[in-house]
């Protein structure tokens, strides 16, 4: 198939997985559904490994893969609190501002520039955001700015982001020396340990675990087997093109959980919420392509 089949799918797929993410949030500890989630994806992936070639790994390369899976799982956690606390359809927008963080520390780290067109992008995703938080009566221009970062749990979305940012740079130089299919299975293996070390530590350990498989285990099992797949199907686009087609076609899951995700949960302000998506994700493609 073609490359951007596995992007368009992989959109489908995460948006899906999101609206479902959130449904099952509302009554689950964020901590619980990200454990059984990362243990449910790894035994997702296993019987995969019988396509995976671990003759690439070097010592080097399970490094790197564990500590994108450190930085992905604090991510993956903040991101399941703020859902959990906020309307998807206020979320799901904020993410957009994922590539600002990568062109940023592209920019520190790889010493690339930021161009015209990548500021162009940045302004367009300041502005979705603006009218994102706007609210009805609002008296002071600056009120949407306040609103926005007097919310704690839209400081978890941006700290998640960053790290993000981080963990893409990791699987940039993976997966330009593995395969899709091995990196997945060693990246969701480290997961689940992680988060059941977390979950032992700053939570109630196996008693969580049982108690989250209990409560929702059928809904985090749906939301396994999506994740998994838009995974694989991100993995496979990026190993055939540039990361910079992949991305944009990606970030379309936002729109799709934004506007059916609102509707479902009966969320207020979906059109001017959609259209702070679709500014943004104008903004991100700026920024990616820029």
């Amino acid at each position: 198939m073609e490359w951007y089949i596995f992007a368009g799918l992989c959109a489908l797929f995460g948006g899906i997985s999101s609206i479902i993410e959130k449904k099952t949030l509302r009554k689950q500890h964020a901590m619980e559904f990200s454990t059984v989630l990362a243990i449910f994806n790894f035994i997702i992936v296993l019987p995969l490994i019988i396509n995976a070639d671990f003759s690439q790994m070097t010592l080097k390369y399970y490094f790197i893969i564990f500590g994108v899976s450190c930085l992905g799982s604090v991510a993956f956690l903040l991101v399941a609190k703020s859902l959990r606390h906020m309307e998807i359809s206020q979320v799901s927008p904020l993410l957009n501002f994922g590539p600002v963080f990568v062109a940023i520390l592209a920019f520190f780290f790889l010493g690339e520039r930021i161009t015209g067109v990548q500021m162009s992008g940045i302004l367009l995703l300041i502005l979705g955001s603006y009218i994102l938080e706007i609210n009805h009566g609002f008296q002071n221009i600056l009120d949407p700015i306040r609103n926005m970062f007097n919310s704690r749990h839209t400081i978890y979305i941006f700290i998640a982001l960053l790290l993000y940012a981080f963990s893409s740079l990791g699987d940039k130089i993976i997966l330009g020396a593995i395969s899709p299919i091995t990196y997945i299975i060693v990246v969701q293996f480290f997961l689940a340990v992680n988060f059941i070390v977390m979950i032992t530590v700053f939570h109630d350990g196996i008693a969580g675990i049982r108690r989250g498989i209990k409560n929702a285990g059928h809904w985090i099992l749906v939301v396994a087997i999506l994740t998994t797949s838009y995974r694989l199907f991100q993995a496979q686009a990026i190993s055939m093109v540039f990361l910079s087609l992949v991305i944009p076609i990606k970030r379309t899951s936002t729109l799709i959980s934004t506007i059916i995700g609102g509707e479902l949960f009966h969320e207020d302000g979906l059109l001017k919420k959609a259209i702070a998506c679709i500014v943004m994700l104008l903004g991100a493609y700026f920024v990616i392509v820029g």
